[in-house]
């Protein structure tokens, strides 16, 4: 077979694929060929902007397939209600990772939320939010908190704005935990709210660490607007597909509270 029968090939049953993602294994497997020979195809699609090349395989570069939009934003309370069991494992997880003497950003979500009955007490640590209700919570814990202040979005609980952006600027964050809408291959981390995203954007690129806390719902979901890519995050979630595994360093947090690290072999080790 020719690379051009190959390579139309390839992108049919990338289509098709329900995850839009194929291994190289199973393509050397269908093909009859090597792995190596597979891996070349890929690199020059990848390299024509063709597909995208991802560890372990290709993805396709066509928003089809099996996900959905979400563009609307849910109002808090309603979201807050959504796998609250599950919210709470994983905000568990990222509670342990806060150090006393850190600068931490958390994100004005729900998931991010649950993490506040989880942290210790800590007299030298800063956190900062785009969240009033946060904030009070982090408060009532004695924990010390700025707020931005700026526009509020009643719906998620969130100032937005240029004084909000102008506010969180002037920090540089050890760590941030933020929330998400959806999860997908080409559209990567998104939310509904190009104002929001702003937000989360301009935190992301103070941030020294970064992690994005979401559940198995927000897989293969797109929204309005993508704040981060898949290089620098690690997600904490309660199950992901293999599909994902390849793509993002995550961390699993199941609900016997047994977890598991992956780091894909292209991504550094964490900071």
């Amino acid at each position: 077979m020719s690379n051009k029968s190959r390579d139309n090939e390839i992108l049919r049953l990338l289509e098709e694929s329900p995850s839009q993602f194929v291994s190289v294994e199973s393509l050397a497997e269908y093909f009859k060929t090597s792995e190596s020979t597979i891996r070349r195809d890929l690199q020059r699609m990848g390299d024509e902007h063709r597909i995208l090349r991802v560890h372990g395989g290709a993805t396709s570069l066509h928003f089809s397939g099996n996900f959905k939009f979400d563009r609307l934003d849910k109002e808090y309370l309603e979201r807050e209600r959504t796998e609250p069991e599950t919210k709470k494992i994983i905000a568990r997880r990222a509670a342990q990772l806060v150090k006393d003497g850190s600068c931490v950003y958390m994100d004005a979500s729900t998931t991010v939320a649950s993490m506040i009955p989880f942290l210790p007490p800590m007299k030298n640590t800063y956190f900062v939010t785009n969240s009033p209700l946060l904030a009070q919570k982090m408060a009532e814990k004695n924990l010390i908190c700025y707020v931005t202040g700026g526009e509020l979005k009643i719906s998620t609980n969130a100032f937005i704005g240029s004084f909000a952006l102008e506010f969180l600027k002037r920090f540089n964050f050890d760590m941030g935990f933020f929330g998400t809408n959806g999860i997908h291959p080409q559209a990567k981390f998104t939310t509904p709210d190009p104002q929001e995203c702003a937000i989360k954007s301009t935190v992301i690129s103070k941030c020294f660490n970064i992690y994005i806390l979401a559940d198995h719902s927000k897989f293969d979901n797109i929204a309005t607007a993508t704040f981060c890519d898949f290089n620098r995050p690690i997600l904490i979630t309660d199950t992901c597909d293999d599909k994902y595994k390849s793509l993002i360093k995550t961390i699993e947090v199941n609900p016997a509270g047994n977890n598991a690290q992956n780091a894909p072999a292209t991504k550094g080790d964490e900071k």
